[in-house]
């Protein structure tokens, strides 16, 4: 029974963090090439994974509740301030981004909007099922996800149509860390993973390592199939559009198993984390208006209804709002509000004060980013 907790642990985290974030790497990296970008990925997963089990190590301290708790508690009312904006901030992109990439996929179909109004009416229901429920129903996907991304990588080797070694800029793997640590953002799902496996640090520990081994896998072979499979003026093409990597297959590959799982898998990683990411919007909603009765009438609209409705009027704001998402607000939640609790209960000696300015430093890059957009750059 313990053993099978922890699978689900390890499937649940891994399955929140690869989904649209990681569809969208290669084409904000479009220009960086494959060396720099991989040596990207790697650099961002040490900061998650480190900064990670730093955070699940304060909330199982005092077994709080859920994440609004334990900013209220640690950080008073203008850090509980900060964290709600970041917060609903967060997951507002984080769905926009994924009802975005769902209706992409849903593209192969045609125009029509039912098949997405379908999907809608699935997630409602497993919503109202629980948060328990939903995340089970994540972890499953992530198996799907795993199946068709092997597949993926095998079918690679037969259709080579760019250039994975050409020399490009590094400097573009920079402007991308907001939606490289997007790739890894499964920090959302600790306060749910602490309880699944009773607050126990070591298993806990575990859970992070071994889920976040996955996502680390994901981005670089991701990258390798892009690079390998598409030109830069493809990738940058397709982040013009707000499509999904594994989806401009389709034009180039016509209708092969190599287009075909490339529509499965974005599906399911999609699918993973949109499930993921609303189950823990709602523990995280429940726990703030748990006194309110007439708050369960109108969760849906809350993590559903308003997002769906956003990403079918802003159909290309895919990566927009994943970088914004990344580099504003789960870095804030995720990494500058944590860093600045373990600073408070001076954990850690200094690594709370190196991830803190490392978490400003991609704050910084994400502003520098929102100016070049405003003003056309």
């Amino acid at each position: 029974m313990k053993d099978s907790k922890l699978f689900l642990a390890i499937l649940f985290i891994a399955g929140n963090a690869i989904g649209a974030g990681v569809l969208g790497l290669p084409l904000v990296l479009g220009n960086a090439g494959f060396a720099a970008s991989v040596f990207a990925c790697l650099a961002l997963y040490v900061l998650a994974l480190g900064a990670g089990q730093m955070f699940a190590g304060l909330f199982c301290d005092r077994h709080q509740r859920d994440l609004p708790t334990f900013f209220f508690q640690e950080l008073g009312k203008k850090g509980f301030g900060v964290f709600s904006v970041a917060f609903f901030s967060l997951f507002f992109c984080l769905l926009v981004a994924y009802w975005c990439g769902i209706r992409s996929v849903f593209g192969v179909f045609g125009k029509s909007l039912w098949p997405l109004f379908f999907a809608v009416l699935v997630t409602i229901f497993l919503q109202l099922r629980g948060t328990a429920f939903l995340s089970k129903i994540a972890s499953w996907f992530t198996i799907g996800l795993i199946v068709t991304f092997f597949g993926l990588v095998f079918l690679t080797f037969f259709h080579e149509g760019g250039d994975l070694f050409a020399s490009c800029d590094g400097w573009v793997a920079n402007r991308a860390l907001p939606i490289l640590f997007c790739s890894y953002g499964f920090q959302g799902a600790i306060p749910i993973v602490c309880r699944q496996l009773d607050f126990n640090r070591t298993r806990i520990n575990r859970a992070i390592f071994y889920g976040t081994l996955l996502p680390l896998l994901f981005n670089v072979l991701v990258l390798f199939i892009s690079f390998r499979a598409l030109t830069s003026d493809e990738l940058l093409k397709g982040a013009a559009e707000g499509v999904p990597v594994f989806l401009l297959f389709r034009e180039k590959f016509s209708s092969s198993f190599f287009a075909i799982f490339g529509q499965w898998f974005s599906f399911f990683a999609i699918g993973s984390s949109l499930l993921g990411v609303t189950a823990t919007l709602g523990g995280a909603l429940r726990d703030v208006f748990h006194r309110h009765a007439w708050y369960e009438k109108v969760e849906a609209v809350f993590v559903v209804v308003i997002p769906v409705v956003v990403a079918v009027c802003c159909a290309r704001i895919f990566i927009a709002a994943l970088e914004v998402a990344g580099g504003i607000c789960l870095n804030l939640i995720a990494g500058i509000l944590p860093s600045l609790v373990a600073v408070r209960r001076r954990r850690g000696g200094v690594l709370p004060w190196f991830f803190l300015t490392a978490f400003l430093y991609i704050f910084s890059v994400e502003a520098l980013n929102i100016t070049r957009l405003v003003l056309g750059g």
